[in-house]
This record gives structure tokens, C-alpha cells and sequence, in this order.
């Protein structure tokens, strides 16, 4: 494992403090039971924990190191947390369509990045809203989901809110 990029450091121990729930755990707990088993409950159970190309990433949600383009919500999900080089990672998910006559779908929010981040942690679009049943209306379009927090290089383009969706036609 690479352990001299100041960025890789970084993303680790921040990645270990969210998984822990803001206290320090030993990765040996990382996979032990369900949540709730035993006194006092166990850790989350993490179902996948992959290291490699110079990352370690969690699930969908969580990447330390160089993690482009990774963490991003889907359907409306919350963009994850990212630390190292994030570029265009932990972007929410863009909301769903309307069924005919229904409301598009709200976009996901955006999630945390810190390091170089151009392009990361916005929210997803609204989802436009479904077309009109016979004579009535269209759908509203959905809400576009918050900016997340951007800390390091590349902000400038990171963090925008998502443009609500089209209304449905009708």
C-alpha cells in the first residue's frame, strides 16, 4: 500500500473516522456481524472493501486516494465522500422521471470532497416530470439536490447545486 502521498494519509484516516462513526477502529472490525449483534452493538458491517490503483474504497460510497470519477450517486442518491483525486466524484444522482401525470424525481445531494476536486460533490439534477394522462397536466420537474462541501483544489467547479428537471408536457 502507498503510504507516502500526503493525500492518500489524509484520505485514509478521514475515511476510518466515518466508518467508525467518528471514533478510531481497528480495520480488523471492519466485517464482524451484523449491526446490533453482540453488547453494545458491533461496528457497520461493510460489505465490499476494495484496495488497489493507488485507492482504497468502501462500498459506493467511500474512496480514499485516487478515486476520479468514483462515489457518485445513482437515481437520485447522495453523492459519497472522497479524499485524495476526486475529479468528478461524490456527485449526487441525477432524480428519476415522472411516471405519466407524477412529479420528477428530487437529485441527490452532493457529497464530500477533499484534495483536488474539480467537478466533484453537486447536486444532481431534478428529474423532469412525467407527460400528461389523457387532458390534464404535465408533472412538476424535481428538485435539484444541494451542493456538498468542497476542501482543496478545483472548488470552484464543486459544490453547485443541480438545475431543477422540465415539467412534463400537457
Amino acid at each position: 500500500m502507498r503510504r507516502n502521498s500526503w493525500k492518500f494519509g489524509i484520505g485514509l484516516a478521514v475515511s476510518t473516522v466515518v466508518i467508525s462513526g467518528g471514533a478510531m477502529a481497528p480495520a480488523a472490525m471492519a466485517d464482524t456481524g451484523p449491526v446490533g449483534s453482540g453488547p453494545g452493538g458491533s461496528p457497520p458491517r461493510l460489505s465490499s472493501i476494495h484496495v488497489g490503483n493507488g485507492s482504497v474504497r468502501i462500498g459506493d460510497s467511500i474512496c480514499a486516494g485516487n478515486c476520479n470519477g468514483t462515489v457518485n450517486g445513482t437515481k437520485g442518491g447522495n453523492g459519497g465522500i472522497c479524499a485524495g483525486l476526486c475529479n468528478g466524484s461524490a456527485n449526487g444522482g441525477d432524480g428519476t422521471t415522472g411516471a405519466p401525470g407524477r412529479n420528477g424525481g428530487k437529485g441527490g445531494n452532493g457529497g464530500i470532497c477533499v484534495g483536488v476536486c474539480a467537478g466533484s460533490v453537486n447536486g444532481g439534477n431534478g428529474g423532469n416530470g412525467g407527460d400528461a394522462v389523457g387532458s390534464g397536466d404535465g408533472g412538476d420537474g424535481g428538485r435539484g439536490g444541494n451542493g456538498g462541501i468542497c476542501l482543496g483544489t478545483g472548488c470552484e467547479s464543486s459544490g453547485q447545486g443541480g438545475r431543477g428537471g422540465n415539467g412534463g408536457n400537457g
